[in-house]
């Protein structure tokens, strides 16, 4: 979507109204994901250096966009305030007879009614703007209490809107067609002991830091093996004894031509879609599965909206820690991204998960140790960040450790807390990048850029959990 009234700045004339603000662009904003959490968004990615900002998910200049509903908002609240005085000036005009002369008593009277009519239907159409504007308010702030709740009321949300793209031109190892191919477990459930080759994982506590991972090797790009065998390899390059479940959320419609809904059954996807899902969540609609709330899902109109364009809308996919599942949609089927979520699901077993750990340290952590061994191993440069926000960090990295360790800090008036539940396996985390980005580390050349960035973000996400 292309900015508009974005130039150079303007007077506004006496007694009018400022003019509208320019549109958000399309592809720096988005919406919190059921999966997730939502952060500021950087400027789109530079296509010289594919594997830097490629994180990031872009919006797709859909009217839902938040940022869109308030700027269409102030466009009707400067509209209707340029109605409102058009209305007043139209008011105050009122003919006399004495201006036109001998036939003024004639002209006067159903000119000033003329005028008095245009002064009034503008005032309603003032009016009208006014009540649109704030309905657009109210939809936007039904759309955020929505994303709140549904984050509240979700469990061991791994924080992943930001799904690797993969590079310029790249499929993102989409599989093409829609028919089965060998080693497709089609969505079914085999009995236990069954295709899963890996042994059962060994009692883990979590009291050191993890590992790299033991068998990383290249991978094909574009990749057109089914989603299951590829998880199964990135699972033995990481040493995931479990299973990953995974549903792949078609952007494409249905063969009959309507859309992948949220109230579509799991089970009406193509078989290729689907791989190593419970009984239970065969049965469950894609949006259960996304985590909405019942009360939303009960919504015909919400529950009618397309699947893809709502996980878009709120980054793309992300890993469930407690379901042990990843949800993607068809644009973001690529190794890089899978191997991200799988990571998440390494952590897990090493004792290190949502609910005993800051979301932060967990996501800096998967990337330096697990997705970077990737990258690694395909030529490819290393992810030093996340999604930072902007600005400078509030803190050092001695403060970001003595606030892990218990000690309240404040951050732009707000005073912080850390979690008890999370601060042992959060400070194993922290010893652990700390050991990555410092002297000897394999990231001490970007040290200061990878910490500086993680403080940023770590201190963001912490005031949005507590504000």
């Amino acid at each position: 979507m292309a900015r508009v009234g974005g130039g150079g700045s303007s007077t506004p004339p006496p007694g009018g109204s400022p003019p509208p603000p320019g549109s958000p662009d399309s592809t720096t904003s988005t919406t919190s994901n059921p999966f997730s959490d939502r952060y500021e968004v950087s400027p789109p990615p530079s296509p010289q250096n594919p594997f830097d900002d490629f994180y990031q998910i872009s919006d797709n200049g859909s009217a839902m966009s938040l940022d869109n509903l308030d700027w269409q908002a102030q466009n009707l609240d400067n509209l209707g305030d340029g109605l409102t005085t058009t209305s007043q000036n139209l008011g105050s005009h009122q003919a006399t007879a004495e201006a036109y002369g001998a036939f003024g008593s004639m002209i006067a009277s159903p000119l000033n009614t003329t005028i008095g009519q245009g002064a009034d239907t503008t005032k309603a159409a003032a009016d009208a703007a006014a009540n649109a504007a704030q309905k657009v308010r109210d939809s936007a702030e039904t759309m955020r209490t929505t994303d709140s709740d549904i984050s509240d009321n979700l469990n061991n949300i791994g924080q992943d809107n930001n799904v690797y793209q993969g590079p310029p031109g790249s499929s993102g190892g989409r599989p093409e067609g829609g028919e089965n191919r060998p080693g497709d477990t089609g969505g079914q459930d085999k009995p236990d002991g069954q295709d899963n080759t890996v042994p059962p994982p060994p009692e883990v506590t979590g009291d050191g830091p993890m590992p790299p991972p033991p068998n990383a090797t290249p991978m094909q790009s574009p990749d057109t093996r089914p989603i299951g065998d590829r998880i199964g390899d990135i699972r033995q390059q990481l040493g995931v004894h479990n299973d990953v479940g995974a549903v792949v959320v078609p952007t494409g419609n249905r063969p009959d031509g309507s859309a992948y809904t949220l109230d579509t059954p799991v089970m009406d996807l193509p078989p290729e879609n689907r791989h190593g899902l419970t009984p239970e969540q065969q049965g469950m609609r894609l949006g259960d599965l996304m985590g909405y709330p019942p009360e939303l899902m009960a919504d015909p109109e919400f529950a009618g909206t397309p699947a893809a364009d709502a996980l878009d809308m709120q980054g793309g996919g992300a890993y469930n820690g407690d379901s042990n599942l990843l949800m993607i949609d068809d644009q973001h089927n690529d190794n890089a991204t899978l191997l991200h979520e799988v990571g998440h699901a390494r952590q897990r077993e090493h004792g290190f998960d949502h609910h005993n750990s800051q979301n932060t340290l967990l996501e800096y952590q998967n990337v330096l140790v697990n997705e970077n061994a990737h990258h690694d191993a395909n030529g490819n440069p290393p992810r030093l960040a996340y999604q930072p926000p902007p600005g400078q960090p509030p803190t050092d990295w001695n403060g970001l450790r003595d606030y892990v360790q218990g000690n309240p800090t404040t951050v732009g008036g707000q005073q912080l807390t850390m979690n008890p539940a999370q601060r042992d396996q959060s400070l194993v985390l922290l010893d652990q990048i700390e050991q990555l980005t410092g002297p000897g580390g394999p990231y001490e050349a970007d040290g200061p850029r990878v910490r500086d960035n993680l403080i940023k973000e770590f201190f963001a996400k912490e005031k949005q959990l507590q504000g």
